[in-house]
């Protein structure tokens, strides 16, 4: 109860709280404050004890991290850890939690950074850092020597509110909205007024939405709302003592067509938000059928205002997104992921480079460890597409193994090129496994959107041992900071007033054992 309800430790000694349990149960013994903090350590060394041992075992962890302000106004920066155990499993665990001085510098965002990242030897593993992209989280990450990627979700956030912003029709009638929204919302007369016009309409009973300037999906929220309700919100005005002004029929088709323009980017807004974990993998196809479903109403909408705002989108998707395709970490994680393979990317190019990466690192994993690569003969009954020169690299290879002349008869004088052939000719073996493995994979049938890519993987780690180690590296990147933002509601919770003189240790284990957080 302590950790799902973030209670204070000091609920045992409230009087209400210990009659209620007496009338439960007259023989059960409260624990008194130091023993349920003892409970919820111990609690968290079995945790973190666990956290371990997949980190043991796991070669790679993505990072994610983000800075939030308390409600007693100090600052915090957090990390949030994720990798895919042997089992498949994604696993998301919190890191830690440090206090910034009052007035932080670039500097003590990075000293907090790499103080939790070394805390669990993690500086060698991780496969890629995602934050959002101001200059203060870019340059910590990138001093920290690891490979820094934006948060998707803060980039997507820009790219509207940007086209939003110069579009400008529409941030006139936003900024009426809004004062017609903060009317109600500051009005009691006037917000049981609209409840009462749109019970006399026949209209749902609900309150208008005021948007949050960092958030522009809360922009569109609020002109939904206000479209949906244009009716009971008009004839309440016209009743009250206000000069608010009433947005027109001309106002209203303004808001109607550019909610159609943006309705494909709230999906999108929204599936990066509501989903627990969303991996990097559906960054490149987000962004594809971002611009081909723009491109189609770009083509379809009449409205000067509407046409405005799909151009500036258009603009601006292409300015913060046109490389995404050549973003190594995120080519590859498209290329793992069995729902999007291929057909995640719009230039076949970029799709076909993807694929030689992928099989170069395939490749160096089948050379570190040679006792895999047989897998697919022995463990697959599908059919292997066939490449030129497999079989005869490998006879040539096993041939030259059989006749290669003994250091000890030519006294060395040959040794370092029979050597640069043996080396040669593993990489070309290994190159045409790897090679094997992966267009057997790319081979396979695409799995449904819908459906999780990790039980695809759980299903055929052992037809493809490489990939699938690879699959663990790159699908354990987020596709935004979203997972360490969730901690601001749960650090909200914590830092209430009856809790504000915790300890940071306190804070992190309370956090940590928060089922939103493990």
């Amino acid at each position: 109860m302590l950790v799902k309800d973030t209670q204070p430790f000091s609920v045992v000694e409230e009087e209400g709280f210990a009659a209620f349990v007496q009338k439960l149960d007259p023989s059960y013994n409260l624990p008194n404050k130091q023993a349920l903090k003892k409970m919820v350590g111990s609690r968290c060394e079995f945790i973190n004890d666990n956290v371990v041992s997949q980190m043991v075992i796991s070669d790679f962890v993505s990072l994610t991290s983000d800075m939030w302000t308390s409600i007693d106004k100090h600052s915090y920066i957090s990390v949030t850890g994720h990798l895919v155990a042997e089992n498949a499993q994604l696993s998301t665990f919190l890191l830690g939690i440090s206090k910034l001085p009052e007035n932080h510098q670039v500097i003590h965002i990075e000293e907090a950074k790499n103080q939790l990242v070394a805390s669990w030897g993690l500086h060698s593993r991780v496969a890629a850092f995602v934050t959002e992209n101001s200059e203060n989280m870019v340059a910590t990450v990138q001093k920290l020597g690891i490979l820094q990627l934006p948060s998707f979700a803060h980039v997507l956030n820009l790219v509207i509110k940007r086209s939003m912003e110069a579009t400008l029709e529409l941030q006139d009638i936003r900024s009426q909205a809004r004062a017609i929204v903060a009317f109600f919302k500051s009005n009691q007369n006037a917000e049981m007024r609209l409840a009462e016009v749109q019970g006399q309409l026949g209209r749902p009973e609900q309150k208008l939405i005021q948007e949050v300037d960092s958030r522009w999906n809360s922009s569109f929220s609020m002109l939904e709302r206000v479209f949906d309700q244009r009716e009971s919100v008009a004839a309440a005005l016209s009743t009250l003592d206000t000069d608010i002004i009433p947005l027109g029929s001309a106002d209203y088709e303004v808001i109607h067509q550019c909610l159609g323009v943006l309705g494909s980017f709230n999906q999108a807004t929204a599936e990066l938000a509501s989903e627990k974990r969303v991996s990097a993998s559906k960054v490149i196809p987000l962004v594809r059928m971002l611009k081909i479903t723009l491109e189609k109403k770009h083509g379809a909408i009449i409205h000067p205002t509407a046409t405005q705002l799909a151009s500036n989108l258009q603009r601006e998707l292409q300015t913060s997104c046109s490389m995404v395709e050549t973003e190594p970490i995120l080519a590859l994680s498209a290329l793992l992921d069995p729902r999007f393979k291929m057909l995640a990317f719009g230039n076949q190019g970029y799709a076909q480079e993807a694929v030689k990466l992928l099989t170069s690192e395939c490749a160096s994993l089948i050379r570190i460890n040679p006792d895999k690569d047989d897998t697919l003969s022995t463990g697959s009954t599908a059919p292997s597409p066939t490449l030129p020169h497999t079989s005869w690299a490998m006879e040539t290879a096993s041939v030259s193994m059989a006749t290669s002349p003994s250091k000890s008869h030519d006294g060395g004088l040959w040794e370092m090129f029979d050597s640069k052939v043996g080396e040669t000719q593993s990489v070309q073996s290994s190159t045409a496994d790897a090679a094997v493995e992966v267009q057997h994979y790319l081979s396979d049938p695409y799995l449904n959107r819908v459906e999780n890519p990790m039980h695809y993987w759980e299903k055929h780690s052992k037809v493809y041992p490489h990939l699938f180690q690879l699959a663990r590296k790159y699908l354990s990147v987020p596709a935004s900071s979203v997972p360490c933002e969730r901690i601001f509601t749960k650090a909200g919770d914590v830092f209430n007033k009856k809790r504000s003189c915790l300890s940071m240790k306190a804070v992190e284990q309370i956090m940590l054992l928060n089922k939103g957080l493990v």
